[in-house]
């Protein structure tokens, strides 16, 4: 297993302008963040809470914690893991009201077939925590993770018989979603968008997933 660096390597700083609770525009207690490149390791140097993941129940096992069928070393192993899912699964990174959580979020939509269900569980322990700020960095992930990849989406879903996480999805999607527009009343016209965009994506998908499209994101949106 590659074992990555547990130090900040600050390569370029800017100022952190995503989410809401920077609005303090050129004050000196403005959030810095830092470029993402890849396998730079980040840690909040401020923050005094390690392995916040403890108190959620989390372990850091590699090849006894398994995700998506696989232990997670099988992740973690691959060369091209992102340096940010590695720091948060050992709880050494926290999601925050920032900009780095907003890359590591975006994982989930990668291409890479081997290493999507890890950032994908990245995503979902995200919405499992988020509080209201945090909130507002999952809905865009999380919508654009389902429109991009409907039937893997729902296998997801159904691997809960609970249904929780599925009202965790919704949840976050109806509250931060909003990736196209800030109008949170054209709902119905977001909805019908979304709608389409998953059905184009479902290859030979049938009427029964088609109707499980059309529910899930009036739920969503209406």
């Amino acid at each position: 297993m590659k074992t990555l660096p547990s130090i900040v390597f600050t390569l370029s700083l800017i100022a952190c302008t995503g989410g809401h609770s920077n609005n303090e525009g050129n004050s000196s207690n403005t959030k810095i963040d830092t470029f993402l490149k890849h396998d730079t390791v980040y840690i909040d140097q401020t923050s005094n809470d390690r392995d916040w993941q403890a108190g959620f129940g989390l372990t850091h096992e590699p090849d006894v914690d398994s995700i998506w069928f696989k232990p997670v070393s099988y992740y973690l192993s691959d060369k091209e893991c992102s340096g940010l899912a590695y720091e948060f699964y050992y709880g050494r990174l926290r999601p925050r009201d920032d900009g780095i959580t907003d890359e590591l979020l975006k994982l989930a939509t990668t291409d890479n077939k081997k290493l999507r269900p890890f950032y994908r569980w990245c995503l979902n322990t995200t919405i499992f925590i988020e509080d209201g700020a945090l909130a507002e960095h999952t809905g865009v992930p999380a919508r654009k993770y389902a429109e991009k990849f409907p039937r893997e989406f729902f296998n997801y879903m159904d691997s809960d018989t609970s249904g929780e996480k599925l009202n965790d999805w919704i949840s976050s999607i109806s509250y931060s979603g909003f990736y196209d527009s800030d109008d949170y009343k054209k709902g119905k016209e977001i909805q019908q968008r979304m709608a389409q965009t998953m059905k184009s994506n479902c290859r030979n998908c049938d009427d029964k997933i088609f109707e499980r499209i059309d529910k899930f994101t009036k739920d969503c949106f209406e």
